[in-house]
């Protein structure tokens, strides 16, 4: 087993000695794995997708189907009952509540590629898009290896960031200009957007045109997902970003208050998400916000909380609703999500910090 943390960084969800609890971790993994696959004896062409009976990975349960909602720029005390009722009145009643979880860094794009790669540069940390891609492994290329599917989901319509002219939203896949550039993190890993692993500026790889897609249309923004939630037609990892208005960024009109906007948002898509055929007994919801209303500036090379405090919530049949106040970050929700998928490495700083593993039923 790795080596436990100091009570002070176990407090903190922060592993002691990282790089050495890494390759002890790995080499346990490792066996682990084999010694299941040697137990089970799969037949060829069995994916390890099919496991028929639950396990634990660092106590945290296995995976079926995963909704990650992210908003915008919300520092976590501004948030009242008044302004996200149904956040508030609805969803922290029934979710394993984290009130001490915090964002990676500002601005927001670095915060959403900390949340699939575990790092971050300064590039992403100035929001300057695609110009910021990079040859690293992802948490979208990992469930690729592990033979598991995944989706953007880019909320489409015809709305306008700050009730101005500029549109805040997108009605193409793998979209490389507008406002998806810097919350929409497939476009910048070249094993993602690149046809052949190669990043192009000009024709996307079938993978990013099919998986980072439109939610919907002009018309009716999400659509299509909830099309495919009716059927139960999904992926196992479903990334929804809400457009610039949703998201709770800006104040748009008709609603003119950025926090109940992503409210609504939430209280439309949780209940058809809860409700939908692929919403099993071990399915999940994740609520959290990029970063908080950024009054720190720029932050650490790592970020470990410089993003500030922010919300999160998980709810599923398999979480143990209540207030958790150990501190989390991004990094610990990029660890979850691949100790759940039983992905066999943590990528960045996932490797430093301890998964959100106090939330869970016991099996």
């Amino acid at each position: 087993m790795a080596p436990r943390a100091s009570p002070v960084a176990a407090a903190r969800g922060i592993r002691g000695r990282p790089q050495e609890a890494w390759m002890m971790r790995r080499a346990f993994r490792v066996a682990a794995t084999t010694m299941v696959a040697v137990a089970l004896t799969l037949p060829a062409g069995v994916s390890s997708a099919t496991r028929a009976a639950p396990t634990t990975q660092e106590g945290v349960p296995a995976f079926g189907h995963v909704f990650l909602i992210i908003g915008e720029n919300t520092t976590y005390s501004h948030l009242k009952l008044s302004n996200a009722p149904y956040l508030l009145g609805t969803i922290q009643p029934q979710s394993a509540w984290l009130t001490n979880y915090f964002g990676t860094t500002h601005w927001s794009q670095a915060n959403y590629v900390a949340l699939v790669t575990g790092q971050f540069t300064r590039c992403e940390q100035q929001d300057l898009g695609i110009d910021c891609h990079q040859n690293v492994d992802n948490l979208f290329h990992q469930l690729d290896v592990a033979g598991l599917g995944w989706k953007v989901w880019l909320e489409a319509g015809t709305a306008k960031c700050d009730g101005g002219g500029h549109h805040c939203t997108s009605d193409t896949p793998c979209p490389l200009t507008g406002f998806y550039t810097t919350g929409n993190p497939p476009i910048l890993f070249d094993d993602i957007e690149g046809p052949n692993g190669v990043w192009s500026p000009t024709t996307p790889s079938e993978e990013c045109l099919a998986n980072d897609i439109p939610a919907g249309t002009d018309d009716a923004p999400m659509a299509t997902f909830d099309a495919e939630l009716a059927t139960g037609d999904v992926p196992a990892f479903n990334m929804i970003i809400p457009n610039g208005c949703d998201d709770g960024e800006a104040n748009c009109a008709p609603v003119h208050n950025r926090y109940t906007q992503f409210d609504d948002f939430l209280a439309e898509q949780i209940p058809l998400i809860q409700a939908s055929p692929a919403f099993g007994t071990d399915s999940l919801i994740i609520v959290t916000y990029d970063e908080d209303e950024r009054a720190g500036g720029l932050a650490k090379k790592h970020g470990f909380g410089s993003g500030g405090h922010v919300a999160c919530a998980i709810l599923g049949p398999q979480v143990v609703p209540g207030s958790y106040d150990t501190q989390w970050f991004h990094y610990s929700l990029l660890r979850t999500l691949e100790d759940g998928f039983a992905l066999p490495e943590y990528l960045g700083d996932a490797n430093a910090v301890t998964p959100i593993d106090s939330i869970w039923q016991s099996l």
